[in-house]
C-alpha cells in the first residue's frame, strides 16, 4: 500500500474541502429544520463530484472507493447529513456501474444519466421491519408487476435519504412472476412520475438534513429500459452481503469525516474557553488533554484502518480479505465516532448542551455511527466467524423464521 496520496487525490480533498467550508455555513440552519441542503446539492454538481465513483471509461471520475474515502472525509467535516444522503447517489452508482454486477448496456445507460445528464439519484432498498441484523429481512415487499412496456410499482420505502431533492431513484423491487420472496430486480424511476409520493416523517434526533422520508408507490409506472430484470437477484440480502465492502465503506467514510471534524470542533472549543478567574484556557487541564489525547488516537487509527480496507477494495475487488477488512473498519470507526462525539459534549459541560451548539448537533449526528449498516454488532459478528474459521452453513439463525 502507498502511504502517500496520488495528485489526484490530493486535488480532490482541496475540492471537497473547499465545499465543505461553504456546507458549514447552512448545516445548522438545515438541521434545525429538517430542510433538504439543495444548494449543496447544487454545488456537488458544479464541483464535477457526480460521477465520483463512476469508472472512467464511462466518463466518471473512477476516483475509486479511496479517493471517495478522501472526499468524504472533507464533505462530512463541514455538513454530516449533506455528506451522508449525497453518499447514496455515491452507492448508487456505484452498484450500478462499480460493480460488474449489471450489463455494460445498463451500465452506460446509468453513467449517462448522472455524469453527462447530471441527475441526482436516491438509493431505495429498506422497508418497515428491516433489520441489517438479519440479511434476509431486506427482502422487498414492494411488489413489480409485469405490464405492455415496462413494469407497475406497489408498495413503501423507508429512510429514502434525499428523495425530495433527487432527480431519479434506484428502488429494489420484488418481481411478482418470481416465486422466491426475497428475489429481486433494481429499477430506476423519476422522482416525479405519477404514483411515487412522498411521506414527510423525517423528525429525528441526527441527519436531520438527510429527509430520508417514506416513498410510497402506488401504480406508479416504470419503462422496460429502465427496469433491470436481465439480472433477477435471488437474494437481495445474498447480493448486500456479497457486495457489503464495495456498498457500505462509502457509509462508513461520512462517519469518519464526522469524527475528524468532532476532534477540531472541540479543539477550538477547549482552546478558547477560559473559566472564571484562571489565566490558561481549558486545554491546559490535564483530564482535557488526556481526553483530547485518546480521541486523536482513535480517530488517527480509525482513519487508516479505513483507508487501508479502501485501498483493497480497489485492489483485490471483492474478496473475504476485503470483506474482513471493511468489518474491521467499520467497528473501530463506528465506536471511535460514538465515543469521541460524547467524550466532545461531556468536555463542553453545560454550555455544550444548548441547541446551535456545533457539539451538541455533532453529537447527535454521530449517534448513529454504531447502528449505520454493518453496525457494530454484524461486524463483530462476521470477524469472529473468520478469526475462528466458522462454517457460516453451520451456524443457527438467530431468531426462528415465519413458516
Amino acid at each position: 500500500m502507498q502511504f502517500s496520496l496520488s495528485q489526484e487525490q490530493i486535488s480532490l480533498q482541496q475540492r471537497c474541502r473547499e465545499l465543505a467550508y461553504g456546507f458549514a455555513k447552512n448545516a445548522a440552519e438545515h438541521d434545525r429544520d429538517a430542510s433538504p441542503p439543495v444548494e449543496n446539492y447544487q454545488a456537488i454538481r458544479e464541483a464535477g463530484l457526480f460521477g465520483l465513483l463512476v469508472p472512467q471509461t464511462l466518463g466518471g471520475m473512477g476516483a475509486g472507493l479511496l479517493g471517495h474515502t478522501l472526499a468524504m472525509e472533507e464533505l462530512a467535516r463541514g455538513c454530516a447529513a449533506t455528506a451522508m444522503s449525497f453518499n447514496m447517489h455515491c452507492v448508487a452508482a456505484y452498484t450500478l456501474t462499480g460493480t460488474g454486477a449489471f450489463s455494460d448496456e445498463i451500465a452506460r445507460r446509468v453513467a449517462n444519466h448522472m455524469v453527462t445528464e447530471q441527475k441526482l439519484m436516491s438509493n431505495l432498498i429498506s422497508e418497515a421491519g428491516t433489520t441489517n441484523l438479519l440479511y434476509s429481512t431486506r427482502a422487498s415487499s414492494t411488489e413489480a408487476t409485469r405490464v405492455d412496456g415496462g413494469y407497475v410499482l406497489n408498495g413503501r420505502k423507508a429512510f429514502a435519504s434525499m428523495i425530495g431533492s433527487s432527480d431519479s431513484a434506484l428502488i429494489c423491487v420484488h418481481p411478482e412472476h418470481v416465486d422466491n420472496p426475497e428475489s429481486v430486480i433494481m429499477v430506476v424511476v423519476p422522482t416525479d412520475s405519477p404514483g411515487l409520493s412522498i411521506e414527510h416523517v423525517w423528525d429525528t434526533l441526527g441527519m436531520r438534513g438527510t429527509c430520508s422520508d417514506n416513498v410510497v408507490l402506488e401504480d406508479c409506472f416504470v419503462p422496460a429500459d429502465w427496469a433491470f430484470d436481465e439480472l433477477v437477484v435471488p437474494s437481495i440480502g445474498d447480493f448486500l452481503a456479497t457486495h457489503e465492502s464495495l456498498i457500505n465503506l462509502p457509509y462508513t467514510a461520512v462517519y469518519l469525516g464526522l469524527g475528524l471534524g468532532t476532534l477540531e470542533a472541540i479543539k477550538t472549543v477547549v482552546s478558547e474557553r477560559r473559566p472564571k478567574g484562571y489565566a490558561q484556557p481549558l486545554s491546559y487541564h490535564p483530564d482535557i488533554r488526556h481526553r483530547i489525547g485518546i480521541m486523536s488516537a482513535n480517530m488517527e487509527s480509525a482513519r487508516w484502518m479505513l483507508r487501508y480496507a479502501a485501498w483493497l477494495a480497489d485492489d483485490e475487488g471483492q474478496t473475504e480479505a476485503v470483506q474482513l477488512a471493511l468489518f474491521r473498519a467499520k467497528y473501530v470507526v463506528g465506536e471511535a465516532v460514538t465515543a469521541a462525539t460524547r467524550s466532545a459534549l461531556e468536555m463542553s459541560g453545560a454550555h455544550g448542551l444548548f441547541k446551535g451548539s456545533l457539539i451538541e448537533r455533532l453529537f447527535r449526528d454521530g449517534a448513529t455511527a454504531t447502528m449505520m449498516q454493518p453496525s457494530s454488532d454484524v461486524c463483530l459478528g462476521q470477524i469472529s466467524l473468520a478469526e475462528l474459521g466458522l462454517e457460516r452453513e453451520q451456524i443457527q439463525s438467530p431468531l426462528l423464521r415465519d413458516e
